[in-house]
């Protein structure tokens, strides 16, 4: 069973929310579409805060789980008003409890953010995102924090994943927090703890921030040659009359020298 609650806002001193869901009622069905796309395959969602949480807080616990083992589970929900990072960062911050996690337990648990006009009811795996990002677990051998983003569409992976560490893959609830500064650098946190940090254009296959100037070009007297002769330079004084080679004073013949074999 997978629980899980999200907020997605801009953050500025006073910061704009663009979408925040707790779950706190039944009203939580009128905002989510449960995908179809899957079929006689796709899960159940169910409203609850799990089979334990702390006391006097389930309120605060409770959340939408997935329900079937070995399913598909796909939901959307419409934002009031699109998200942008160009003027102010962005925070994507949402909660997961996985809490029936065998050893071998494997699934993901990503939030995704989609351009407008997507179908809800058929809303699967190859709609269009800007951002992926939550936790890929597989056991205990598998573990990380994907973040993907979708660039003139092709979805770019980050070039090093954001690893897990062995007590950030327990049964407990866990904080992801992704923040996308405007100035092209993002950071990671679980549980208010930094677990990446960076220039997206350096761990991502984002274009070049440099481009070449087009209008520049070489000068006329421009020289491609790496390495050229300074016609400055001259030989010291009495060069041309020093042998190649000169015998070591310190050097020896060894005891078993043989001249006629061995050369004068």
């Amino acid at each position: 069973m997978k629980l899980l609650s999200l907020a997605l806002c801009a953050t500025t001193a006073a910061g704009t929310v663009y979408f925040e869901e707790k779950f706190a009622d039944k009203s939580w069905e009128k905002r989510w579409v449960p995908s179809e796309w899957k079929g006689d395959e796709a899960g159940k969602w169910s409203h609850t805060a799990g089979e334990w949480f702390s006391e006097g807080m389930e309120a605060e616990a409770t959340g939408i789980a997935t329900t079937d083992d070995m399913r598909h589970h796909t939901i959307s929900a419409k934002m009031d008003k699109a998200a942008a990072t160009a003027a102010k960062p962005l925070v994507v911050q949402f909660s997961v409890k996985h809490e029936k996690k065998d050893y071998s337990f494997c699934g993901g648990g990503y939030i995704k953010l989609h351009p407008k006009g997507f179908d809800q009811k058929k809303y699967g795996g190859d709609d269009e995102y800007a951002i992926m990002f939550g936790p890929d677990l597989c056991g205990y051998d598998v573990s990380r924090i994907h973040l993907i983003f979708n660039h003139k569409g092709e979805n770019l992976l980050k070039e090093e994943d954001i690893k897990l560490d062995y007590d950030d893959k327990n049964e407990m609830t866990h904080l992801y927090t992704l923040i996308v500064e405007t100035d092209g650098t993002y950071e990671v946190l679980l549980d208010e703890v930094s677990k990446a940090s960076g220039k997206l254009s350096e761990e991502w296959a984002f274009p070049s921030e440099s481009i070449k100037d087009p209008e520049q070009s070489k000068p006329t007297d421009w020289v491609d040659t790496k390495m050229i002769e300074d016609p400055e330079a001259k030989k010291p004084e009495g060069y041309d009359d020093m042998p190649a080679e000169i015998p070591d004073p310190d050097s020896e013949k060894p005891d078993d020298w043989d001249e006629e074999d061995d050369g004068e």
